[in-house]
C-alpha cells in the first residue's frame, strides 16, 4: 500500500501551523525552558537550606538542635548553646566533622527517650537532670557513653570519634 501524499505534503489551502500560545504545545515548551534555566537557582536554594540547623518541635519531650554544617550554621548553634545542657560533637580521627549520625538517648532504667539522626556534626540536647546512656552509630558500629546531665549552668560535653580511617 502506498500513500499518495508524502509526509511533507500539505493539503491545498492548508498552511503549516506555527507554534503559538494557543496551539497548546508552546506553553509546555516555554515552561520547560524556563524551568531548566531556573534549575541552578533552585539548587542554590536547596544548598542554602542544607546549611540551616534543625530543631525539635515545641511539643517534643526532649528539646534538641542539630546541624553545624558551614560557618553560619555553626555560629547559630554556638549562639543557642546556652539553652541546652548536653553538647555532642561527631568527628573523624583526622578532625573532620561527621553528619547524619544515628543517636539514641536512654535513661538509666533503659527507657529510650530520644532517637534520631544528627543533621550535622553538632547535636545539642536539653535533658532533665539525671544519668543517661548516649549511643551513636559511626562507621557501622555503635559507641556508647554514660553521662550526667545537670540542671543548668555548665553543659555536659561529649565527643564521638570515628574509630575507622
Amino acid at each position: 500500500m502506498s500513500n499518495p501524499h508524502s509526509a511533507f505534503d500539505t493539503p491545498a489551502g492548508h498552511r503549516p501551523s506555527r507554534l503559538s500560545m494557543h496551539s497548546g504545545l508552546l506553553a509546555p515548551v516555554v515552561a520547560l525552558v524556563v524551568a531548566l534555566q531556573c534549575a541552578p537557582l533552585w539548587a542554590d536554594e536547596v544548598d542554602d537550606a542544607a546549611r540551616f540547623n534543625a530543631t525539635s518541635a515545641p511539643q517534643a519531650e526532649i528539646s534538641w538542635m542539630s546541624g553545624g554544617i558551614g560557618d553560619e550554621a555553626r555560629e547559630e548553634m554556638r549562639k543557642a548553646a546556652r539553652a541546652y545542657n548536653v553538647h555532642i560533637v561527631f568527628s573523624a580521627r583526622n578532625g573532620d566533622y561527621l553528619a547524619t549520625v544515628p543517636v539514641t538517648v536512654t535513661r538509666r532504667n533503659g527507657q529510650k527517650i530520644y532517637s534520631g539522626v544528627s543533621d550535622g556534626p553538632l547535636l545539642y540536647l536539653k535533658l532533665p537532670p539525671g544519668s543517661y546512656q548516649l549511643a551513636a552509630e559511626i562507621d557501622g558500629a555503635w559507641q556508647s557513653k554514660r553521662i550526667e546531665a545537670g540542671a543548668s549552668g555548665r553543659a555536659t560535653k561529649v565527643t564521638f570519634v570515628s574509630r575507622g580511617e
